[in-house]
């Protein structure tokens, strides 16, 4: 009888500091450098007003990240399942890499990047002399929607 209520004591008290004890909060996003040194493809999506960049990339293993141009790392959000990673890479097809050169940006430009290894792919909109391909700005609207928009930057 004594150890059942020393034990019911114990495990009493344990709740009792842990309930003193200040919750560690969760950082939101680990930091990562791994997009930089990734060969396999990379999907990167952004906006760049004046000399900022923010931008984010999708790696085909599935981590989905974040960053400023002027951080060094990257901010990990999670990962996407197998299926939109796939639906993610195909839509890159209707924007045709291989045969379209776009570069106009504009004061406020947006851009995607196909990127493979050290191979690089990219279409730049935002000049309003020069209307944007419509593949492009959908493709971009699509991988913006798998961004929660509390984790946009």
């Amino acid at each position: 009888m004594k150890k059942r209520i020393v034990f019911l004591l114990f495990i009493c008290l344990g709740k009792l500091y842990a309930q003193d004890q200040p919750v560690k909060q969760p950082t939101p996003f680990a930091v990562s450098t791994q997009p930089f040194a990734f060969e396999g493809r990379q999907m990167i999506v952004g906006q760049a007003i004046g000399g900022l960049e923010k931008e984010y990339r999708l790696l085909d293993d599935g981590g989905i990240f974040r960053r400023m141009n002027t951080s060094k790392e990257f901010e990990v959000l999670g990962e996407q399942s197998a299926k939109n990673i796939e639906m993610a890479f195909k839509s890159l097809q209707d924007v045709k890499f291989d045969t379209i050169h776009f570069q106009h940006p504009g004061r406020t430009s947006y851009f995607i990047i196909y990127k493979k290894g050290k191979k690089e792919h990219k279409v730049v909109w935002g000049d309003t002399k020069h209307p944007a391909p419509e593949s492009a700005v959908r493709v971009y609207k699509a991988f913006m929607g798998m961004i929660p928009k509390e984790m946009r930057l």
